[in-house]
């Protein structure tokens, strides 16, 4: 079992493999933030891996996004499962982490992965929530809505634009003041877009964009509440499929939504978004 600082791209394609293996097996699609993986800092253990005879067949990744909360994901070879390799590393990364301040650690697992659920349950961990994953094809030929009553603009944010985007998150997503600032933070990364959207002048909402290959995923999509109901939200994300597509060639598009949101979900339908996955959460506690 090998703690890594930064994965090299060696290490990264035998994850990719690990993860295709498990998902082919599983018939499951894995949350593993490919994005965050390929730039991690040199300085933070977040990664585990665990090699036999050579072979990696177990990873587990640290995923830290806000100072109070770290998500875990990761996963076992079918060939090498139930030998207690994976519940050595989480407790491993569960004592790390404890000593690197976040309060609550999550657990990322998809719905229909039965080895996945069968660890959380032997755990005894508390399900959180859960969330839709949602993907937009252009090859499906599904139209984008057309008109608004007002119309809006997309400004690419920068570091000026944290206290606004903190804002945003306060009330857009009802966080308190710190988790909202921390969010605002982490979303100026080299490897994020964050787009504000204007309206008659002053900053109604907002929306974060991840580029992948061929395919973007939406996250931390908010608007004001008193600007909801009024087309504004779909008429934003419609803009920015239209924008991807011209600028960056994408032809795929990726977003998640918690379940209990039907309002955002119906939006998110209405943009020809389908869903393809579910993830379930579950929280344990370091304190």
């Amino acid at each position: 079992m090998i703690w890594k600082q930064g994965l090299d791209e060696q290490e990264q394609a035998e994850i990719r493999e690990l993860a295709e293996a498990c998902e082919e097996h599983d018939g499951i699609r894995l949350k593993l933030n490919w994005d965050m993986l390929q730039a991690r800092p040199a300085d933070q253990m977040n990664d585990v891996l665990y090699y036999k005879d050579g072979k990696l067949v177990a990873f587990l990744g640290i995923y830290i996004i806000i100072p109070a909360e770290a998500e875990l994901s990761g996963m076992v070879h079918p060939d090498y499962r139930r030998q207690g390799m994976f519940m050595r590393m989480v407790e491993e990364a569960c004592e790390q982490l404890s000593r690197r301040g976040p309060k609550e650690v999550i657990y990322i697992c998809s719905r229909d992965s039965a080895s996945g659920v069968a660890f959380l349950q032997r755990r005894g961990l508390p399900y959180a929530f859960s969330e839709y994953v949602m993907e937009r094809k252009d090859a499906d030929n599904a139209p984008l809505p057309s008109g608004q009553q007002r119309e809006i603009h997309l400004r690419e944010a920068g570091a000026d634009d944290v206290t606004m985007l903190a804002e945003l998150n306060r009330v857009g997503f009802g966080l308190p003041e710190q988790e909202a600032g921390d969010l605002a933070t982490a979303a100026l990364s080299p490897q994020e877009v964050t787009y504000i959207i204007e309206s008659g002048g002053r900053a109604v909402g907002k929306l974060g964009v991840l580029l992948e290959g061929d395919a973007a995923f939406i996250y931390g999509f908010c608007m004001r509440p008193e600007e909801r109901g009024h087309g504004l939200g779909r008429a934003a994300l419609a803009g920015t499929i239209e924008r991807l597509r011209r600028e960056s060639n994408i032809a795929r598009f990726q977003l998640e939504v918690a379940v209990s949101n039907e309002r955002a979900l119906g939006l998110y339908e209405s943009c020809g978004f389908r869903r393809t996955n579910v993830i379930d959460y579950y929280k344990e506690s370091l304190l």
